[in-house]
């Protein structure tokens, strides 16, 4: 059959050019590359006609993408001339990366907003939520925000159909929601923004021809449609927002969990209370501290923004900066975002930076200094970016250089060290053999209790398949919580549970990482451990579409906003 034996991207570029030669097969091919086009509202000439038409149109015949081919592939099987065949589906899939690590990324703008900083190093465009760039790239989220009028329901129907005609399963949804500070919208915008994520997720029916709105907007409550979501055809797994750490306050985590946020973002960006002072920040290094632990209190993943080349400091105070992240109790962030600082015309640096009041790192420098951060971070801890990609004619100073992950990773070849980070260190489309995979843990302290991160590790290959973050808060302190987190009284908690590889459907079972026990067994572990610590209670901070996973397979039972299991 035409796709059987698939598998490199030499045999995808000849099978495009042999279907292009044959008639037969290329009008075939153009049938099923019209209907993928039609589904999303976008018509693309194809011959379909007789031989002479043929001969006449054929500056309009053009090489096949790989998402036509996939959708050609899926039209075959569909029809009974093709045997479906997972190879064939790897090497069509676009961009694999995006569902490598075991789930698909969904990130959504807010609409343009005010923000109570007034930071010195901040961008302001009109038609942009506050620092962000029309033309920045973020995953294409600006330009989808912006086609979408900055719709929730639009923007996350378009991405989920970009996403399955690229060949991406889509049922394991991470929601990354950025775009100024979250916490400052007024509370009925965020509901509204927040609900018409889940109805969109509700309605898609992934390779369905036309997505009709089942359920019509207002016709269900937010709490209901999470209800839907939790069996839905593209469920909810996580969901993060963008804010401040002076915003993170029991109240804001109360409605954070009630829209059923599992991470936040706060932007931190230094370490020395003079520089974000003389950078307008508008908090201090304690407020960080506070906010932080806060957050892991309530069962929160924790991304820090960071932004080395800020305005007075050096190459060495960043160095000790990072160094205070991971030694201590106060910082100890699960993932990290480096954005170095650049100067941009439509901010106020580009003022100082006029009069001499700012001089950015060379490449050099800001190359070494990303180099000893990599160096430090700690097994626990996922480097998620280490630049903004910020198109350089926005860039007066600072680097322009985009791809600077690269560069570092090169410097890790040529000089034989390697990254420890989770992100550097995941398993993705490679086999696993349950084997060569070992428990392992590391525990460490912050302010009011313990963290203890279980992975499964190959060490030899400095690979981690999966792990889990289990929070033991200390007994002693009293936290005044209530409402939705008055359940986590006095009990141990899972923050995070992850398996990496590439994303598996729901049910299917994998050849590779997902579905193969890890999970079961980080889970397994870490009760063993809470149970011998003393505690009676386990509470998960679920994700509204894994609820169904904790509830079916490891006996928890939803208690508000959490999953919760009795460990007697």
């Amino acid at each position: 059959m035409l796709f059987d034996g698939l598998k490199t991207e030499k045999e995808v570029e000849a099978l495009k050019r042999y279907i292009l030669r044959d008639k037969v097969l290329y009008t075939q091919f153009c049938g099923a590359r019209d209907k993928m086009q039609q589904s999303n509202s976008q018509m693309i000439l194809c011959n379909k006609t007789s031989s002479d038409a043929d001969d006449t149109k054929k500056q309009n015949k053009k090489l096949p993408t790989n998402a036509e081919l996939l959708a050609f592939y899926k039209e075959l099987v569909k029809n009974k001339k093709q045997k479906s065949s997972r190879d064939a589906e790897q090497i069509l899939r676009k961009i694999k990366v995006r569902s490598n690590s075991g789930v698909v990324v969904v990130s959504l703008l807010t609409k343009p907003y005010t923000c109570p900083g007034k930071c010195i190093y901040c961008p302001t465009e009109k038609i942009m939520p506050k620092s962000y760039l029309s033309k920045e790239p973020a995953a294409a989220a600006a330009a989808r925000a912006l086609a979408n009028n900055f719709d929730a329901y639009q923007q996350v129907m378009n991405r989920l159909r970009a996403l399955v005609v690229n060949g991406h399963p889509v049922d394991k949804l991470e929601i990354i929601i950025i775009g100024g500070t979250w916490s400052f919208y007024d509370t009925e915008y965020q509901e509204e923004f927040i609900t018409e994520i889940f109805r969109a997720c509700n309605n898609f029916i992934p390779r369905a021809e036309h997505l009709s709105e089942r359920i019509k907007k207002g016709q269900k409550t937010l709490k209901e449609l999470q209800k839907i979501n939790e069996t839905a055809k593209a469920r909810v797994i996580g969901l993060s927002i963008e804010t401040r750490p002076d915003y993170i306050n029991e109240k804001e985590l109360e409605k954070l969990r009630y829209f059923s946020v599992t991470k936040v973002e706060i932007g931190v960006q230094h370490l020395d209370n003079k520089v974000l002072e003389y950078n307008k920040r508008g908090i201090t290094t304690e407020e960080v501290a506070r906010a932080t632990e806060l957050l892991r209190n309530t069962g929160m993943k924790v991304v820090y923004h960071m932004m080395p080349n800020l305005p007075k400091s050096t190459p060495q105070k960043d160095i000790v900066m990072f160094k205070q992240l991971f030694f201590g109790k106060d910082f100890q962030p699960d993932m990290l975002k480096i954005y170095p600082c650049v100067v941009l015309k439509k901010s106020p640096l580009f003022k100082i930076f006029l009069e001499g009041g700012f001089q950015a790192y060379t490449d050099k420098q800001l190359t070494a200094i990303l180099i000893g951060i990599k160096k430090l971070v700690p097994l626990y801890t996922r480097i998620i970016r280490v630049i903004r990609d910020i198109p350089a004619t926005y860039i007066m100073t600072g680097s322009k250089i985009s791809n600077l992950r690269q560069v570092i990773e090169q410097n890790q070849k040529k000089d034989n060290w390697q990254c420890h980070c989770i992100r550097c260190r995941e398993v993705r489309n490679e086999e696993v053999k349950l084997k060569d995979y070992k428990l392992s843990r590391i525990q460490y302290e912050t302010q009011t209790g313990r963290e203890i991160f279980l992975s499964y590790e190959n060490k030899k290959e400095n690979k981690c398949v999966a792990f889990c973050r289990l929070r033991l808060p200390d007994k002693k302190i009293k936290n005044n919580f209530s409402g939705n987190l008055a359940v986590l009284k006095n009990m141990a908690l899972i923050r995070k549970l992850h398996t990496y590889g590439q994303l598996i459907k729901i049910k299917e079972k994998g050849s590779q990482s997902q579905h193969r026990g890890f999970g079961m067994r980080l889970m397994e572990e870490a009760e063993t451990i809470a149970r011998k610590e003393g505690y009676t209670k386990m509470a998960v901070i679920a994700g509204v579409g894994v609820r169904d996973y904790y509830r079916k397979k490891l006996g928890y039972k939803l208690d508000r906003t959490y999953m919760v299991k009795s460990l007697l």
